[in-house]
């Protein structure tokens, strides 16, 4: 039974109120108005029929709608085409239109880690959306909730001025914590900060005795090993770090901490051998779950890489496969190259899945220098897993293509 909401028919003709003409269309028109228009005008119609007849009304932008269907169907709805081409002529209606709270606001909350974040908060706008959309390369871990109406970004100074400086012509309103953040990064001298981090001048003994502990005395440092630490320890190079020629020239120049590298271009083994001069060891090696049919075949190239790198004597992968055809290969592979050995201080490289990491992982003391994620289609960004190698400083996604969720500025070829 289709909702009744009270028209008097007699009084339609001194009617000209739009909000009132749908009332009597959705009441008398016979056939219903969802045996005559398509299902998606039918709905909407219906909806708009029933918040015209609550307290709550229409908004203007669903007048607009509403008008739009009406004129589109008008020969469809017969008896009634001659009042809705009258009424469209001149639109007037009985209240006036709901008005929807808009709200533009930029502060800092707690997450569900209890660890503090940037916040953005607005009504739904495309404008706005489509602008902080285009943030994504410019902004560290920049999501959205599911509906949309909160984004949030690490506290962090970049992401501070990145978004003030686009916010703040939008007309959010924004929380004075962080404008007195903003108001002193801003204030820094860029040259300055830079001069006071460079590895020259950096005299604290604790920097000093942490990249000894990390190195050793006897290392011989080349240009190379510098670049490549200035993430790990926060300093700066003289020298203008660039790509570079060579695949650890590349990694050790990295402006980010995740990289990608294309396995068409470099093999597994090259890999490995770079991280050995960058002295880049222990290494976790990650499998995704989400491209398990390369489980197998991804063993296969680790475990021959792992040989020509001269790693393969100090290995241990800890997690199996169900015990079909391809499980029981995987897992006998594990075992026939010894693939076994205990989590410790020196053990060179670990493997495990995407999926979750082992609990026995946080309660060790052994910790990864760099992290290779194989084949990853979403890159590490979820899961408990890319949680526990956040706190790495290189992360290599070797795979063909690079994830759907990774800076493409970060790729190289």
């Amino acid at each position: 039974m289709w909702l009744t909401f009270g028209i008097n028919p007699c009084i339609l003709a001194y009617m000209t109120n739009i909000d009132y003409l749908l009332l009597e269309i959705l009441n008398t028109s016979v056939p219903a108005i969802e045996e005559i228009l398509v299902q998606k005008d039918a709905r909407v119609l219906r909806s708009l029929g029933s918040s015209i007849a609550s307290h709550l009304f229409i908004t203007e932008n669903q007048s607009r709608l509403l008008m739009k269907i009406l004129r589109e169907n008008s020969r469809k709805l017969g008896n009634f085409s001659g009042d809705i081409d009258q009424a469209l002529l001149s639109p007037m209606w009985s209240k006036p239109f709901r008005q929807i709270e808009q709200v533009k606001k930029f502060y800092i909350e707690k997450n569900q880690d209890q660890e503090f974040t940037l916040a953005v908060e607005f009504t739904f706008s495309s404008e706005i959306r489509k602008i902080l959309s285009g943030l994504h390369n410019d902004i560290e871990n920049f999501t959205t909730s599911a509906s949309g109406k909160i984004w949030n970004a690490d506290l962090t100074e970049k992401n501070i001025v990145v978004l003030v400086d686009t916010l703040t012509p939008l007309g959010f309103e924004i929380e004075q914590t962080i404008k007195n953040h903003y108001d002193t990064i801003k204030s820094w001298s860029e040259q300055t900060v830079r001069d006071q981090f460079l590895i020259t001048n950096m005299e604290n003994k604790n920097f000093q005795q942490t990249i000894t502990a990390d190195l050793g005395i006897e290392t011989t440092i080349d240009q190379n090993i510098i670049n490549d630490r200035s993430l790990r320890y926060r300093y700066f190079v003289e020298n203008i770090k660039n790509p570079g020629e060579t695949l650890i020239q590349y990694m050790a120049n990295r402006s980010s901490t995740k990289i990608w590298i294309d396995k068409n271009q470099h093999s597994l083994a090259d890999v490995l051998t770079a991280l050995v001069e960058l002295k880049r060891l222990p290494l976790l090696v990650v499998f995704d779950t989400l491209v398990n049919n390369k489980y197998l075949e991804n063993l296969e190239i680790l475990t021959k890489s792992l040989k020509i790198s001269g790693l393969y004597n100090s290995v241990g992968i800890y997690f199996r496969l169900p015990n079909d055809e391809i499980g029981k290969k995987f897992n006998s592979s594990i075992a026939d190259n010894n693939f076994n050995k205990k989590l410790d201080n020196d053990l060179q490289v670990a493997a495990v899945s995407s999926g979750k990491i082992p609990k026995f992982f946080l309660k060790n003391a052994w910790r990864p220098m760099s992290v290779i994620a194989l084949d990853t289609r979403m890159g590490l960004r979820h899961g408990k897993t890319s949680v526990y190698t956040n706190c790495c400083d290189l992360i290599i996604e070797y795979a063909e293509e690079k994830s759907i969720l990774e800076d493409k500025k970060l790729a190289w070829r």
